[in-house]
């Protein structure tokens, strides 16, 4: 059967891997591909992501757990395969201010005061919540390459153009819908809103990763929202901004940081420096300072009504509105919306994560 997926980010191309191993031709139709067209085009999502494998900033039917689950269980496949570059590591989320959630359903998950090895903190500040456990982490600067030339290899097509609500009819096959953004002008969803977010990256050459990461929310009387901190291998990545608005015309409208400095001449909630900068301190082989990082900043599509995987009336398969889980829930949502077209569920995952790691180099 014809299909056209309509996105380059990693909704789409995922959608089309899937797609295509089951015997399907397929085009993927974008103004812009995911690390194909270089890392930092600032409307292409997959570009920003770190990416841990933990569903965030989601609306949707289903529980946090159900989420965690979901997005856990289809990366593991990909986890167990050689030379897919997804790892395990250990991740903080820790809070200053007292915090009393229950602890989400995460692999080795244990609260915050019952680990008694080394704890990221600020000097000066009492963690009084939180929790540590293992997560995933996708290696994205080659694990979206592989992607694509897994999606080539099954004979897969990609066409880069731009498209318009005009454009949908003529498309040919069965649509899937991944334009993430793009879905308020092609499809007229004027619940989609832009999340604005600055990341720093400071080059990094340890012969392994670091092996842990976080998310450390600072005091509520200081900052009152989140810094984070994840590993590459020759980078380390710093962020946490979380800015709402719309794109209009090419150009932000929406807030800006409350608390503003400037890096690598962008203004970025100075938490994302100065909290990080604290915390990794004490670490020899990060020295976090103005003068060594790189700044960019990128946008991250929303959906206030929550993540959209259906078919509608008109036949087009919508697989868009992750919000931060564009990442984590990407194999599970393919799945999920060509099950609209056909039968297939997570078993397949096993052999396409062997496709993908046979494009290691």
């Amino acid at each position: 059967m014809n299909c056209t997926v309509i996105g380059g980010g990693i909704q789409g191309v995922s959608t089309g891997i899937i797609l295509e191993y089951l015997g399907h031709e397929t085009t993927i139709v974008s103004d812009a591909f995911a690390y194909l067209d270089g890392p930092d085009i600032p409307t292409v999502a997959t570009d920003y992501a770190a990416a841990s494998i933990y569903p965030v900033q989601i609306a949707s039917e289903y529980t946090e757990d159900e989420l965690i689950r979901r997005s856990e269980s289809t990366f593991k496949p990909f986890y167990d395969t050689e030379g897919v570059p997804v790892r395990k590591h250990r991740h903080f989320y820790i809070y200053e201010d007292s915090h009393d959630e229950s602890l989400p359903d995460r692999m080795g998950v244990q609260p915050i005061e019952e680990y008694n090895k080394y704890t990221p903190s600020r000097t000066g500040y009492d963690i009084r919540g939180g929790y540590t456990c293992e997560e995933y982490f996708v290696e994205m600067p080659e694990y979206i390459p592989q992607l694509f030339k897994t999606y080539n290899r099954l004979g897969g097509t990609l066409i880069q153009r731009t498209l318009t609500a005009a454009d949908i009819p003529d498309l040919r096959g069965t649509v899937f819908n991944c334009s993430g953004y793009g879905s308020l002008e092609l499809f007229d969803d004027t619940s989609m809103r832009a999340i604005r977010g600055h990341i720093l990256t400071l080059p990094y050459d340890g012969e392994f990763p670091l092996p842990f990461s976080y998310t450390y929310t600072p005091t509520t009387d200081e900052y009152g929202h989140y810094a984070y901190m994840y590993p590459r291998e020759d980078t380390v990545l710093f962020g946490g901004s979380y800015l709402k608005g719309d794109i209009i015309n090419g150009e932000w409208d929406g807030e800006t940081p409350k608390k503003p400095m400037t890096i690598d001449g962008e203004t970025i909630p100075e938490r994302i420096y100065t909290v990080n900068a604290d915390i990794m301190s004490d670490h020899d082989s990060v020295s976090l300072d103005k003068s060594n990082v790189s700044a960019k900043q990128g946008y991250r599509p929303y959906r206030s009504n929550g993540m959209r995987v259906e078919q509608d009336a008109d036949g087009i398969i919508h697989n868009y509105g992750h919000g931060g889980s564009g990442v984590s829930m990407s194999w599970w949502s393919a799945i999920k919306a060509i099950n609209y077209m056909t039968d297939v569920d997570t078993s397949v995952l096993s052999s396409i994560a062997t496709a993908v790691g046979q494009t290691a180099e």
